[in-house]
């Protein structure tokens, strides 16, 4: 095929060339004519006669002399392999590292020191101030103040107002061992005798009632946790009324652990107190108690820790019949599951009883009172506490106590506005549960509900049952808001013809809002007792009624 296109290549360049040269002679004879004066161009025909006849071969010749291949060269050297050892030495290499520095943080502003002020009805006044150092690592120090007031109370105005003030100045050094400390008390409590069945003929001076307390104290501690920790602490109080009543106090403390293994140790707890009180016609002797409370902790099986010890106590108060006392104190908890503990107790103690816890739960004694200890000869306690969800922790259980010389206010029967104290033994049975829920960081509900049944029906201004519940909201962050619900009931008390009546129940709803203008600066309204409920809290003595407070709080 490749042949035959040859060819008729060759044929085609052929024909080109005899025609050109056909036409090359008509131009030359053209051209002599249009010289010679003819002009015009004439009607001449040419013909091209084709009478060859071109024949190819059938084959073609391809035959081609190969390239003979060079003749290889035999290698008669061997092939040998050297190895040298090659020495490297470098010099020393010190670099000079330069550590990443990072952009120093600024350190958030603190605001230890606060003040706050607020107006209410009732003609109250409230105000309260913290002062406190900031960021040092070997002391703090600060003092705190607060006051309020009611000019106005729920009898008579200005014959049931009341008012408390308290000066704290308290100061804690540390060094890498050793932990001391130091606090100055100041209190006021104020209020007036407004139980008087009739006001006919009484003076707003001839009522007032006030205690001032002034307490010195110190302690010092182990600064770390060690193989031995342990505290040590004392302080005197002194405690004077409106008429003449008097009493000083001096108290001491030690706390020491010291472990003995991973799981036991021994724990060894003292106190002493050494009382004296001045009236109108009591000048008693010095009261003295003295407790000890040595035991031994260990765990013989994981999750269960046991204490057994003694708790040893000597008094020499005139209403008992002996001065030295021993306890059982044996406790253990076991881990019933990741959640779930259970609890159980045996003890017994000699509890404080002074004028000064005394008037601080009642205002309103009488004069020339009788005070002794109260033995708790035992107390059997047992619960169960831990997490039935996530955010829902609970601890429920009972005790049982053997109480004697237990305290209680009887209104006095030549009058009515003052309370004696009185004593008597009982056996108490006490059932508690105490829940809590924290729904997030912003949302929590707590509450506790506690029923009490005593073996003696002469105790008096003893509740019965009391139940607390509370619960806390944040609101973007710029409102919070607090709302306290508590009730309690079956008090029951002495009128002046000696019948035991009982006293109604106290209902007492309150709530408090804050709005945050910024860190530094809010405002709040406090509402108590929004039920408006005049409850009592002893015979004679009702509570206030609703009571609205606003103010100011600034933190710098």
């Amino acid at each position: 095929m490749r042949n035959n296109s040859t060819y008729l290549a060759r044929f085609c360049w052929s024909l080109v060339l005899v025609t050109g040269v056909g036409m090359t002679s008509f131009a030359q004879d053209t051209q002599e004519k249009w010289e010679e004066g003819e002009g015009g161009i004439k009607n001449v025909e040419f013909r091209i006669v084709k009478d060859r006849q071109i024949t190819l071969p059938a084959t073609a010749n391809r035959n081609f002399e190969k390239i003979p291949p060079r003749a290889a060269e035999p290698n008669t050297s061997p092939i040998t392999y050297e190895f040298k050892p090659l020495n490297f030495n470098t010099p020393d290499f010190n670099p000079v590292i330069r550590p990443l520095k990072l952009k120093t943080e600024t350190q958030s502003k603190t605001y230890g020191n606060y003040v706050s002020g607020g107006l209410g009805n009732f003609s109250s006044i409230y105000g309260e101030a913290f002062l406190n150092t900031k960021r040092d690592k070997n002391k703090y120090y600060g003092a705190h103040l607060f006051h309020q007031s009611f000019a106005k109370g729920p009898v008579n105005d200005k014959f049931s107002g009341n008012g408390n003030t308290n000066l704290d100045l308290f100061g804690k050094f540390f060094t890498d061992k050793i932990t001391t400390g130091a606090a100055l008390n100041i209190e006021n409590r104020s209020g007036y005798f407004y139980g008087y069945p009739s006001p006919v003929g009484i003076e707003r001076d001839q009522i007032k009632q006030s205690y001032t307390v002034v307490g010195l104290s110190g302690d010092i501690e182990n600064t770390k946790p060690a193989d031995f920790d342990f505290k040590l602490n004392g302080g005197f109080s002194y405690l004077s009324d409106h008429y003449d009543a008097k009493e000083s106090e001096v108290a001491l403390g030690w706390k020491s652990d010291y472990q003995l293994e991973d799981k036991s140790g021994l724990v060894l707890n003292a106190d002493y107190f050494l009382i004296s009180r001045k009236d109108k016609t009591v000048d008693a002797n010095p009261r003295h108690l003295f407790k000890v409370s040595p035991a031994y902790r260990f765990s013989p099986i994981d999750g269960l820790n046991l204490s057994a010890g003694l708790n040893i106590a000597y008094e020499n108060d005139k209403l008992v019949d002996k001065s030295v006392h021993i306890y059982p104190n044996v406790w253990a908890d076991y881990e019933l599951g990741s959640a779930t503990q259970a609890y159980a107790g045996l003890t017994g103690d000699m509890d404080k009883v002074s004028l000064h816890t005394l008037s601080k739960e009642n205002l309103w004694l009488n004069s020339n009172i009788d005070i002794a200890h109260t033995n708790r000869a035992f107390d059997l306690m047992a619960g169960l506490k831990g997490k039935l969800v996530k955010k829902l922790a609970y601890d429920a259980g009972f005790s049982v106590a053997r109480l004697k010389n237990l305290y209680y206010f009887q209104n006095a029967l030549t009058d009515q506005s003052k309370f004696d104290v009185k004593y008597d033994d009982a056996s108490r049975l006490n059932l508690f549960a105490d829940l809590g829920i924290s729904v997030s960081e912003k949302i929590r509900f707590n509450g506790r509900g506690d029923y009490y049944s005593y073996s003696s029906e002469q105790l008096l201004h003893k509740p019965t049952y009391r139940l607390a519940l509370g619960s806390s909201f944040n609101i973007y962050s710029k409102i919070s808001l607090q709302v306290d619900f508590i009730t309690q009931g079956g008090m029951k008390a002495l009128d002046s013809s000696g019948k035991i009546l009982t006293l109604d129940p106290a209902l007492d709803l309150s709530a408090k809002a804050n709005y945050y203008f910024s860190k530094q600066v809010s405002v709040f309204v406090k509402l108590n007792n929004l039920l408006s409920s005049d409850y009592p809290v002893y015979y004679h003595y009702p509570v206030r009624g609703f009571q609205a407070m606003g103010g100011l709080t600034w933190s710098f």
